[in-house]
């Protein structure tokens, strides 16, 4: 119960209720775990419930007919996961699962509006959110008409790459060509090919499958 209200008093979303408001939501939370490659949520199906990641991290994505994806973003702890379904009661817009075990809690549709109709600031913090995620999206969405390959994936690597107190920015993780061709809209093969010149170019080098940046990538390739 402390730990649920803790991870709910550190999410923007609820950041602002008072401690009793915090314990009351908190008490119709159910903490689940989740094992890697889990499906919390599947695109087209009805909102029941949301989450608030506590451990491990996700990926929400879309895809077509043919098993085809696009990562629109990945998400770790604090992230808040499936509540546009549960505002507009309209089907789920995306699909989310797990990049590695992970827990989380989950936050039934009643309790979720229960906690909105008895806090205004909490319908602000949410729209601020979504207006981002908007924001988001339509820079998404010119990326993918206007970037070549090339560019959306340098793009990528400059917003995953973390730096953990070392001059040299690396992934965090390991990641196959197949995940960041997921991310750009773009195949595998042709993920391999930029990154296979970008290896030659002396810009990035990859280590036991984890890709270290070794200069700032150019503009154009």
């Amino acid at each position: 119960m402390t730990n649920a209200i803790e991870l709910l008093r550190n999410v923007d979303f609820f950041s602002h209720l008072s401690d009793e408001q915090l314990a009351e939501l908190a008490a119709q939370t159910r903490e689940i775990n989740f094992r890697k490659n889990a499906i919390l949520m599947t695109e087209g199906e009805d909102g029941e419930s949301m989450y608030v990641i506590n451990s491990g991290s996700v990926k929400v994505y879309v895809s077509d007919d043919e098993g085809r994806e696009l990562v629109l973003y990945q998400q770790g702890r604090g992230a808040v996961i499936g509540e546009i379904a549960l505002l507009d009661d309209n089907p789920r817009s995306a699909s989310v699962s797990t990049l590695e075990p992970s827990t989380a809690l989950m936050i039934g549709k009643q309790a979720f509006l229960d906690c909105l109709r008895n806090s205004p600031e909490m319908g602000i913090n949410i729209i601020q959110s979504l207006t981002q995620r908007l924001r988001d999206a339509t820079e998404g969405s010119r990326s993918l008409a206007l970037d070549n390959v090339y560019r959306r994936l340098a793009d990528k690597l400059a917003e995953l790459a973390v730096t953990n107190g070392t001059s040299t920015p690396s992934l965090p993780k390991k990641f196959s060509y197949q995940e960041l061709g997921n991310m750009i809209g773009a195949s595998r093969e042709m993920v391999g090919k930029v990154m296979a010149e970008l290896v030659k170019g002396e810009y990035i080098e990859v280590i036991d499958g984890k890709i270290h940046l070794l200069r700032k990538l150019p503009k154009n390739w």
